[in-house]
């Protein structure tokens, strides 16, 4: 009998009989044995097992000294693909580590960390539904033909990596725990860094159900969509915005409304998506593009002017419904600077949507169109999305 299988013949009598300590041990001298001689798929499944086997008997230092073994694994490993089988893995350990808060997280961190490293490949076909012509509102005759002007889209593939993490994992967190352990914070935190906008509308609905106010349906979306679009993640905003009004049971109404006079603010963000779609869904992309920021932005785009006039008429309109919540108007003059070239005032006084409001007069009457700020980084427009 070789010395291996005395290793594991031994593990298994440890375990048998509890002696937890020495099945760690045991555990450690074949993970290095392993290390230098097995492929990465045998050590990950070993590690994964034994991790199991600690958690579930309550071992949490043992269980999760192997957690860190199989993390160190996957950041040596040559692994170019989250598949199915690694996120089963990364998940079920996520799951056994809830009674270890300060371990979880860490845990979470590392896999979504290793994570970055790997492209995800993002395949978008979905549109916009047509805006109808009878649809009434306040806009202009002209502003509202520019947002109803069909544009010429395609599906298009893009080759993406995501430095806060690969989307599929954090889609994998998310529904842990909104769906088992009704943790809405942290489950919204994951679910606006995924692509799974149908999922998190789901999920908001049931937030609001349980924790919010019936005044606030409308909140609960407005701040989800500005977020999401301040990560440059405009299809899922579409998404997340189109699953919500015709799920909601107070809503059940798809795009384009209008929307019940209650809820101005869900008027205001079909109109803002519709807004963007005029200057990030234009024509298709390169299907083998490569990039290492947010999806769903052709950061080429430049804002013309119709679409800047109608942001500008958007703030206008909606400036009461705006107020009710300061941060709303904060999300709202980031995207004027990140999406539409409004510049913001150097300046600015005590009042957010004064500020706003001055910077859109300001370039409306200079004409401005501010390109460049298209191509700005994110981290140089910080603002707080969790």
């Amino acid at each position: 009998m070789s010395s291996s299988s005395r290793l594991y013949d031994k593990l298994e009598k440890c375990k048998q009989n509890k002696d937890f300590y020495q099945a760690h041990q045991i555990c450690r001298t074949i993970f290095v044995r392993l290390r230098s001689s097995t492929d990465e798929t045998s050590i990950l499944k070993f590690l994964f097992e034994s991790a199991c086997y600690f958690l579930e008997h309550n071992q949490s230092n043992s269980g999760y000294d192997l957690c860190k073994c199989y993390i160190e694994i996957l950041n040596h490993s040559k692994i170019n693909d989250l598949t199915d089988n690694l996120i089963q893995q990364i998940c079920t350990l996520y799951q056994l580590l809830k009674s270890y808060y300060d371990e979880r997280t860490e845990f979470a961190c590392n896999a979504l960390r290793w994570s970055s490293h790997i492209r995800y490949d993002e395949q978008q076909d979905e549109q916009l539904p047509n805006i109808r012509s009878e649809s009434n509102s306040s806009f202009s005759a002209t502003i509202f033909s520019t947002l109803t002007e069909s544009n010429s889209t395609e599906p298009t593939k893009r080759h993406i990596y995501h430095k806060s993490g690969h989307p599929k994992l954090h889609e994998a967190f998310a529904r842990i725990l909104w769906e088992q352990e009704k943790n809405y914070k942290d489950s919204r935190y994951h679910y606006l860094r995924s692509y799974d906008g149908r999922s998190f509308a789901i999920m908001l609905i049931e937030a609001h159900q349980t924790l919010g106010y019936p005044s606030e349906l409308d909140l609960f979306i407005a701040q989800t969509v500005l977020q999401y679009l301040l990560l440059r993640n405009f299809h899922a905003a579409y998404l997340v915005f189109v699953t919500y009004v015709e799920e909601h049971p107070k809503i059940r109404q798809p795009p384009p409304g209008p929307f019940n006079q209650v809820y101005p603010m869900l008027n205001f963000l079909w109109f803002l998506l519709s807004c963007l779609k005029k200057t990030l869904v234009k024509a298709p992309t390169n299907n083998n593009n490569i990039g290492s920021g947010e999806p769903n932005q052709r950061l080429d785009a430049l804002p013309s002017s119709e679409t800047t006039r109608c942001f500008s008429t958007l703030v206008n309109a909606y400036k009461p419904s705006l107020e009710r919540d300061s941060t709303l108007v904060q999300y709202v003059e980031r995207i004027g600077t990140l999406f539409f070239g409004i510049k913001q005032k150097s300046a600015p006084s005590s009042n957010p949507l004064e500020n706003l409001m001055h910077s859109l007069t300001a370039n409306m009457s200079n004409g401005a169109r501010a390109g460049h700020h298209q191509h700005q980084h994110q981290t140089d427009l910080d603002l707080e999305v969790d």
